[in-house]
């Protein structure tokens, strides 16, 4: 049935009834994940402050360094992936193999990678940079840089991985793959650092990231090759990089710019705060942290929510992707406002669950309410963000944030934080505004979007023409939720 004739049937109680349903049973395995994932984060940070203050503000000078050199690799190649895999999918089926995508970006990925393990390994000009100069800390970040150069490709590929079975309406396998980390994760940490008579140290928190990633990203190769989804994979091959390169870059580079002046600025803030001693970057680093964990969350509901709507353009369905992005954005506002309002509520208890020092407890709780708001309106620019992004519109995504944090939030911190002397209250502050501002500009792009000309946009992107039905060995059945979502209802 066609799309528009079908959505005329019903009340629009029932449309946004029936989509909230689908992105329940979308969204919720995803939800679930990206939870697990930030548990994992958590649980990582907990090991560190398990070793002291400067374990953990070498951590923090660590994260500057990958967020701004490493990640970037990760937020461009998977924002590039999600809208041309989601869209190509179901607009050119029968083809292209969505796999090749996935391949040619694993092979941009490596190639670029031997200049920021060599990055990594000689820090020394970075750290000038940042104007540390405890030996200790230089000492832990050093040796966390290293271990990164291990495991940061295993996160890169797994996460080209992940848009492959995403782009197919594969969501639970992505839980199951995070669960499995989270158990790597404990196991080893409980091994190697939390047991007096089996710990090995600074050095047992690395190694048993090393064993995590490694193990998420093991688990999703395996079920590639293992299950029907591998027909979409194709074969090994060159033809066509020059030209999906270019795609990728394209619309990759300005997800790695977002990304970058995500967490840039809250790299910029934990340089102020070295000035503030050791103390300070501790508790920064745990905000930091605890803000990334939240932030990896609506990160996992924006890739289920840019897949859908994605997926929905390159069927020709400009009327369900709109629904579904409205629907994402205001669920997701309520649900965020309630964590939030938890969050101010038991912040004794949430402090306490964060860092394990009671010192350090003390001086979270004060900022814990400037972290509610990021939080709040971070997931809620997380999905906004992937509805963009499965319209392909990286671009103005990343225009806006760089233009909110960095003429606004940044000159707005630096006066609260030293002129005014609040301290980490006020760079908490100015970031706050900036994702508040984000948010709302995000919000007004995806609801004055013309979606006709975006599935038009679409189509041209991956090359599409009127896709021939799914074959019977495909993941995903033309007659499905994946398509038409209000069957169910």
């Amino acid at each position: 049935m066609d799309p528009q004739a079908r959505r005329s049937d019903g009340s629009v109680y029932r449309e946004w009834a029936c989509e909230a349903c689908d992105l329940a049973v979308k969204a919720g395995p995803m939800l679930v994940a990206g939870a697990v994932r930030s548990l994992t984060s958590i649980i990582h940070v907990q090991a560190l402050s398990h070793v002291g203050t400067r374990a953990l503000a070498g951590y923090s000078l660590a994260l500057v360094v990958v967020n701004l050199t490493g990640y970037p690799f990760m937020y461009g190649l998977g924002g590039a992936l999600e809208s041309l895999c989601s869209q190509a999918y179901t607009g050119a089926r029968g083809r292209r193999h969505i796999g090749v995508y996935v391949q040619h970006a694993i092979w941009l990925f490596l190639a670029a990678d031997i200049a920021v393990a060599l990055l990594w390994l000689c820090p020394g000009v970075v750290f000038r940079l940042l104007a540390t100069t405890d030996p200790d800390v230089l000492a832990y970040a050093r040796t966390l840089l290293a271990f990164e150069c291990v495991f940061f490709p295993a996160i890169v590929v797994q996460t080209c991985l992940k848009r492959f079975l995403l782009a197919q309406g594969l969501m639970h396998p992505t839980l199951l793959f995070e669960a499995a980390g989270l158990a790597a994760m404990f196991a080893s940490l409980r091994l190697l650092v939390w047991n007096p008579a089996t710990a090995v140290g600074f050095v047992g928190v690395p190694i048993s990231a090393v064993i995590s990633y490694t193990t998420v990203l093991l688990a999703n190769a395996l079920y590639i090759a293992c299950s029907p989804c591998r027909s979409e994979w194709g074969k090994f091959a060159a033809a066509g990089f020059a030209q999906n390169a270019r795609q990728i870059i394209r619309l990759g580079v300005p997800c790695g710019i977002s990304g970058i002046a995500s967490y840039g600025f809250a790299d910029l803030a934990t340089i102020a705060v070295t000035v503030l001693g050791a103390e300070a970057l501790a508790v920064q680093a745990v905000l930091n942290s605890s803000k990334s964990a939240f932030s990896r969350i609506g990160s996992y509901l924006g890739m289920a929510v840019s897949n859908r709507v994605g997926n929905l353009l390159g069927a020709r369905d400009s009327a369900g992707a709109a629904l579904a992005a409205n629907v994402s954005t205001t669920t997701t506002a309520v649900a965020a406002g309630l964590l939030s309002v938890l969050m101010v509520v038991f912040q004794g208890a949430f402090a306490a669950f964060i860092a394990k020092d009671r010192q350090l407890q003390s001086e979270l709780r004060p900022l814990l309410p400037l972290l509610a708001v990021v939080v709040v309106f971070d997931m809620l620019s997380n999905v906004l963000t992937g509805v963009l992004r499965g319209q392909g519109r990286q671009g103005v995504a990343a225009l806006v944030r760089v233009v909110s944090l960095y003429t606004l939030a940044v000159p707005l911190a630096y006066v609260l934080c030293f002129p005014l002397h609040l301290g980490l209250r006020g760079l908490w502050i100015g970031l706050a505004v900036g994702f508040v501002v984000i948010a709302v500009a995000e919000a007004w792009l995806v609801c004055s979007s013309d979606w006709r000309a975006e599935t038009k946009r679409a189509i041209e992107r991956v090359g599409g023409c009127d896709a021939p039905p799914a074959g019977p060995d495909s993941p995903i059945q033309e007659s499905s939720a994946l398509l038409h979502p209000h069957n169910h209802c």
